[in-house]
């Protein structure tokens, strides 16, 4: 069993896989700002390295049908394969581009693979344990490995934080060996294709499953709305300094890693699930209401805290709910759903947000958002 002192094994594994990725992707957008000064180029970065996760529903088909330690061992290996190999070659930009497409697929795989091996192997009264860990995790790992990344690529070559991030995938790879295997549910000789439109319908069939993964993709793009909007409401409506607008992120971040770490020690977390995932919906709308309708610049980080909390404890319980109720055979698929909606979601949201900042003002879009978040919890 995965549960007790191996547990944590692998999630030390996905937070130094982690902070190595975000210290790479830090130092790649320093060095691409820098070498072509083309705000252009820094977004086409981004773009290459977003793209993969549109296939998220193929990456969950991928894991349902694989033994998931080792498909997550190959493609950290890929991953640091790649990475090393820029640090080598300090390829054109074009060759660096594809190189980190490649990158980008194969850690597109192993996200939903990640929470499919929870739902697989982590039994049902720990599952909201095991994804504060793992959510606690990765918040850690993303905060220190960007600075990470933009320390080393302000103080020298930027590809001394790419042969970290490889090292980091070793390590990886090293901490995953000893762990035991990750076998799949047995299959029905269907083909690929028919095990993914199988998957599929589970959304459609499912009263548990269906609502959570609606929920989950439609605060991923109301809150998108207010990222355009939340740089103009600090800097501009409330003429705030740019350390405030990094308290308020902070703020956010701080509330989901609360929720993350705390909640779980809740003696009803398992059993009401359910509702503390609308709670956390209500939470999100709410700080995202005070955000827009603050008076000063440090109620807008309380709105902060409070959505961040929200966020992450929505998240927890999302992810507790779908493993827990969508079938062990489909889990992979509905994960890869939920990844490429979310990023879907968060994409329009972001680029309708800064249309509605433009037509209604920075706090109308805030209350947008939470009209949307209320929505959500009404579906629920």
């Amino acid at each position: 069993m995965w549960w007790g002192n191996r547990y944590p094994v692998f999630v030390a594994s996905r937070l130094i896989s982690q902070t190595g990725d975000m210290a790479a992707l830090s130092a790649l957008t320093v060095h691409v700002h820098a070498s072509t000064g083309s705000p252009v180029a820094v977004g086409a970065l981004f773009l290459v390295r977003m793209l993969p996760r549109i296939l998220g529903l193929v990456a969950g088909a991928i894991g349902d049908r694989a033994e998931l330690r080792g498909l997550m061992m190959v493609c950290d290996a890929v991953c640091g394969a790649v990475f090393l190999l820029i640090a080598l070659v300090d390829p054109s930009f074009p060759l660096l581009l594809a190189l980190v497409f490649v990158a980008e697929s194969a850690s597109t795989i192993t996200l939903p693979a990640a929470r499919t091996l929870i739902g697989r192997t982590v039994p049902k009264e720990h599952l909201a344990a095991a994804n504060g860990m793992l959510i606690a995790a990765s918040a850690t790992g993303f905060a220190s490995g960007a600075a990470l990344g933009g320390l080393l690529a302000g103080m020298g070559d930027y590809r001394w934080a790419l042969v970290i991030n490889a090292a980091s995938f070793a390590i990886s790879i090293l901490l995953l060996v000893p762990l035991p295997r990750a076998v799949p549910e047995p299959r029905s000789g269907r083909s690929f294709y028919a095990e993914t439109v199988a998957g599929l319908a589970v959304l459609r069939r499912s009263a548990h499953v269906r609502p959570v993964v609606i929920g989950l993709v439609g605060i991923a793009f109301a809150a998108a709305l207010d990222r355009p909007a939340l740089i103009v409401l600090v800097r501009e409506d409330l003429g705030a300094s740019a350390l405030w607008y990094g308290l308020v992120l902070g703020g956010i971040a701080v509330g989901g890693l609360v929720a993350a770490l705390g909640m779980p020690r809740y003696r009803g977390m398992d059993s009401r699930a359910l509702t503390l995932f609308g709670i956390g919906i209500a939470a999100q709308m709410a700080g995202h209401l005070t955000m827009g309708l603050a008076p000063v610049t440090a109620v807008v980080v309380l709105g902060a805290l409070v959505a961040g909390f929200g966020n992450g404890l929505e998240s927890l319980c999302g992810n507790t709910l779908l493993q827990r109720d969508a079938p062990k055979e489909s889990l992979g698929v509905v994960l890869g759903v939920v990844l490429s909606g979310s990023f879907l979601a968060d994409a329009a949201g972001s680029a309708l947000g800064g249309l509605l900042v433009e037509t209604i003002s920075a706090p109308g879009t805030f209350v947008v958002a939470a009209l949307i978040m209320l929505a959500c919890v009404r579906i629920r």
